[in-house]
């Protein structure tokens, strides 16, 4: 029985990933000439069962982060992260996201290649770690992202602690204007923040599949806090004045609204991670 739900286990996520592969990555992938390393996530989206919310996040810490860390020590996956979404209610779709991070898009074809669960969690119950896992929640969605561009301090953004994502919907045929909206306007201005100390980075990332512009949204926007105080710091004025010294700041503002629309804004909480070279 154990040996079967685990082949099961594999099956599935091989066939999902294939897919991908299958179907060929989608045209959101465009990057500047200096562009930044490779990076894929993984966006699984999780809503928790009533009463068992708790129970859920432990099974996350306790047994499936050792699964996670034995593909980082394969070098099946650079990174792995669990995110509490803050402020939903029990009607709203997901309350908990994973990101798993893959530097090289072809360790998507099989991303659990090799792993065997009976051997990486030895006396846990593998047909109860799947069974549990079932009842604490459902995932009720996955994207996959591409990071196109970021800004972090020297050594990188650190053991941030909270995310503030903004979700943006591109109209067809507008990419490119948006993206360079983005790297000229916008990226120099979340620089100054930085300097300033008002979050410790941030970065664009492009939604690979599901694609399309029928779709809530093509883009995400990614700002990275230290802690719960940082956030909502930022002084827009003095980034942009400085950022973009001789520029008319409201033909910026224009540019920005004309480009996308921002859908909606949300705040994640790393109550979790494993990391490469951690």
């Amino acid at each position: 029985m154990m040996n079967t739900m685990c082949n099961n286990f594999k099956k599935t996520v091989l066939l999902c990933t294939a897919l991908v592969f299958m179907l060929g990555f989608a045209p959101l992938t465009m990057q500047g000439q200096d562009s930044p390393s490779p990076l894929f996530g993984l966006v699984e989206f999780m809503k928790t069962t009533p009463g068992n919310e708790g129970n859920y996040v432990e099974m996350e810490l306790n047994t499936w982060k050792k699964l996670h860390q034995a593909r980082i020590d394969k070098g099946l996956i650079v990174g792995w992260y669990l995110y509490k979404v803050h402020y939903t209610a029990s009607d709203d779709p997901y309350n908990y996201v994973t990101v798993t991070l893959f530097s090289d898009k072809n360790k998507l074809e099989n991303p659990w290649a090799d792993i065997d669960p009976a051997e990486v969690l030895g006396d846990i119950d593998v047909d109860k770690v799947f069974e549990e896992t079932m009842k604490t929640r459902k995932m009720v969605g996955s994207n996959l992202m591409n990071r196109m561009e970021f800004v972090f301090p020297e050594g990188g953004p650190g053991d941030f602690k909270y995310l503030q994502l903004d979700y943006m919907k591109v109209k067809q045929g507008h990419d490119s204007e948006y993206y360079n909206t983005e790297v000229e306007v916008w990226k120099p201005i979340h620089n100054e923040f930085i300097k300033a100390g008002s979050r410790v980075g941030w970065s664009l990332w492009g939604r690979v599949f599901p694609s399309g512009y029928g779709l809530d949204f093509q883009y995400v926007t990614v700002n990275y806090f230290s802690n719960f105080a940082q956030i909502g710091t930022a002084n827009y004025n003095d980034a942009t004045s400085k950022a973009h010294p001789n520029e008319d700041v409201s033909k910026l503002m224009e540019q920005t609204n004309n480009s996308r629309l921002l859908v909606k804004s949300e705040l994640w909480e790393v109550i979790d991670r494993v990391m490469a070279n951690q």
